[in-house]
């Protein structure tokens, strides 16, 4: 199918879909209530994250029409404690950022503690090596997106801070599209559903890291999480599902990073 088609294919297809429209409405009203907590000035830099993620959308879903792409999902033993266990982890994650470390802790260990036990006790893992060794080629194009604006900006620097970041985009996106959003579409067979719950968990992730950037503005820090992380996670999801390869996600998420 033409490249055109199959995106317009594509497209009416997820605006079909109930999540997809809900996920766009809060984008429409994280950026009014941005606007109204930042000031007009910011509205700017609101259309360009969205003229941005329209970009990054694209070649991530042009992943998909690389030979080598496998977007098969992966089989997922225990799917719903998984996914419970994960939003529990998530949870922890997220009260650690708000500064109540020792319950953030508690949840944090429960929720990986859980997820690992419930994996293992039915079987554990399948394929793993398959599925952390598939082809990185469909995802070329979108690390060089991310890298080389980055590099022409930053010089050869970025290259030390991309390595120093691999651990961080590694172990992220592996909680988060294997740990969470596997475990979700497993469980409730509906894909677009746990592609915007997970992105909606990310953000709420990063709510307390944007804290700081809004002047301890709490409705500024998650229309701001709704605006960057929620897109961001909804596009790595995105091109999970694409493209069912972890590592050069990561590998793309930690370029970002640098």
């Amino acid at each position: 199918m033409r490249l055109d088609r199959a995106l317009a294919r594509d497209v009416r297809t997820g605006l079909r879909s109930w999540p997809l429209r809900l996920f766009l409405l809060l984008q429409l009203v994280a950026a009014a209530v941005f606007v109204w907590r930042r000031g007009e000035e910011v509205i700017d830099a609101i259309v360009l994250i969205w003229l941005g993620m329209l970009v990054l959308a694209f070649v991530a879903w042009w992943a998909g029409r690389y030979p080598s792409a496998h977007p098969q999902p992966d089989r997922v033993s225990a799917a719903g404690p998984r996914a419970v266990f994960a939003l529990v982890g998530a949870a922890g994650l997220t009260m650690w950022g708000f500064g109540w470390a020792a319950f953030g802790l508690v949840l944090l260990s429960a929720g990986l503690g859980g997820w690992i036990w419930a994996a293992w006790r039915t079987g554990g893992p399948t394929d793993l090596r398959a599925r952390l060794t598939r082809d990185p080629r469909p995802f070329l194009p979108m690390m060089l997106l991310i890298a080389l604006p980055k590099l022409l900006a930053i010089g050869p620097s970025f290259v030390v801070g991309a390595v120093l970041a691999l651990p961080s985009g590694l172990g992220q996106q592996l909680f988060y599209l294997v740990g969470l959003f596997a475990p979700l579409e497993a469980a409730s067979r509906r894909p677009a559903a746990a592609a915007v719950v997970a992105a909606l968990v990310f953000a709420l992730i990063h709510v307390p890291l944007n804290f700081e950037a809004n002047d301890d503005d709490l409705l500024a820090a998650v229309a701001n999480a709704l605006l960057w992380q929620a897109s961001v996670g909804l596009i790595a999801v995105l091109s999970y599902r694409r493209h069912r390869a972890v590592v050069p996600i990561g590998v793309t998420h930690a370029l970002a990073i640098g």
